[in-house]
């Protein structure tokens, strides 16, 4: 960056990391600033169908209105990215002509956001860690306006720690001194009592020794007052109107007042109430289609599981007693799908009417084969599977397998559109991202 003239260092941030949730509130944050008419720098991974989605300018209200109509909008144009990395590459070369290290993947992309939000003169950035904190490529930022940290949970493991006080410490590692600090309550993330403690600490230690102010965002400063398949309508209790939100999920009401919080004093009430009323994240408990019903969700721990299954047995649940839903599952082999699993399956309120497991197209991908096995494996027909009179409970040949996203969802999309059957989608990012584009064109 050094080399590149800092651009960094001349940009308003607004620091984000965590565990789950960084997207959603990153992408509530840059609304709420764009509703309040400030041009914004969004930078997020990783991308589901586009590599622009990782660098993307809201220019004020009017780019919030395009965006529900197109979800590229504001997205870097090809030839700025183009432009942008040649000009990193010369800096790598004189790197390397001096014998220094050639930047990682995600350090390049990481200096051309940076050089493209200088250049595009945005008023705040939005800035998303790639992986953990302390040592992501983000944050070579030295004063952000405020870090942002979303819920802990156990994920990347091998990389952050296997313990929550390690977790934490790296999550953790993004706060600056005097630098003022939100925290998504580790006792609402669905952590063990003393591994929510372990993190309060940490992140409350760190806060200490930097004398950065810290604000702890928790489930008793919000209040749901109505819930449904087209949102969620709630109240903070540092706001006295009325919010709403498009985004479903109990954990998103969380997000939400965490991001409000961040801005307060940054965003006017109206900035507020119009940007939380358009924030859209793809891929996260997304509706694509209401009849019949398609949702589709990134998780891809156990936390996001858990959000994923509480969503759909709030809202959907009735109706799946009825209509039991084709759900569509695919991993990667590093995360933990027999936790997952187990949190999507036990003790269901509905049945299945079929379970199709896929390969994401990844080099990290579980293979579809082996999910069905394990699921053939440890899951009983009876706990997971509609009776009817063709198959009774046969359950091999009621979950099937498949190498390829594009052949699954046209063979799923088909059988729906006959039998009208809703369908789920959950496990990966990576999947979701695939799937949403195979079945953008017929939905």
């Amino acid at each position: 960056m050094r080399r590149l003239g800092n651009p960094q260092e001349d940009l308003s941030c607004i620091h984000i990391a965590g565990t789950n949730g960084k997207g959603s509130v990153t992408s509530y944050i840059a609304s709420m600033l764009a509703a309040d008419h400030h041009r914004v720098g969004v930078y997020t991974s990783p991308y589901l169908e586009r590599f622009s989605e990782r660098i993307r300018i809201l220019d004020g209200q009017d780019a919030l209105e395009r965006m529900l109509a197109d979800d590229s909008e504001g997205e870097i144009p090809r030839r700025d990215l183009f432009a942008l990395s040649d000009q990193v590459e010369q800096a790598v070369r004189e790197m390397l002509a001096d014998d220094e290290e050639h930047p990682t993947e995600f350090e390049l992309v990481t200096a051309v956001a940076f050089l493209y939000f200088k250049k595009m003169h945005c008023n705040y950035v939005v800035l998303e860690t790639g992986l953990g904190g302390r040592l992501d490529s983000t944050n070579i930022v030295r004063s952000p306006v405020c870090s942002v940290i979303t819920a802990l949970g156990f994920d990347h493991m091998d990389r952050l720690g296997n313990t929550m006080r390690e977790i934490a410490a790296e999550k953790g590692g993004i706060i600056r001194k005097n630098c003022p600090v939100y925290l998504y309550s580790p006792c609402d993330a669905g952590l063990s009592g003393p591994d929510s403690d372990d993190a309060s600490d940490v992140i409350a230690s760190i806060c200490s020794a930097l004398d950065s102010p810290l604000t702890i965002v928790s489930a008793s400063d919000s209040s749901l007052l109505q819930s449904s398949a087209d949102g969620q309508d709630f109240m903070l209790s540092f706001l006295p109107e009325i919010l709403h939100i498009r985004l479903i999920g109990s954990h998103q009401i969380q997000n939400a007042a965490l991001a409000v919080r961040a801005v307060l004093a940054l965003v006017s009430i109206q900035g507020i109430l119009l940007g939380l009323s358009r924030t859209t994240w793809k891929g996260r408990l997304e509706i694509l289609r209401k009849s019949p019903l398609f949702l589709l969700d990134g998780g891809h721990n156990p936390q996001g599981a858990q959000s994923f299954r509480s969503a759909v047995d709030e809202l959907f649940a009735g109706d799946f007693q009825s209509d039991p839903p084709r759900i569509l599952l695919g991993f990667m082999e590093d995360k933990d799908y027999p936790q997952i699993l187990s949190i999507l399956f036990s003790n269901l309120s509905y049945r299945f009417r079929e379970i199709i497991c896929i390969t994401p197209d990844n080099p990290r991908a579980l293979s579809a084969n082996v999910l069905r096995d394990y699921i053939l494996k440890h899951f009983p027909a009876e706990a997971l599977f509609y009776k009817n009179q063709t198959t009774m409970y046969n359950k091999r040949g009621m979950i099937s397998a498949y190498d390829q996203v594009q052949t699954a969802c046209e063979q799923v999309l088909s059988e729906s559109k006959t039998d009208g059957a809703p369908i789920l989608c959950v496990g990966s990012l990576y999947l979701a991202g695939l799937v949403r584009s195979a079945c953008k064109n017929d939905l």
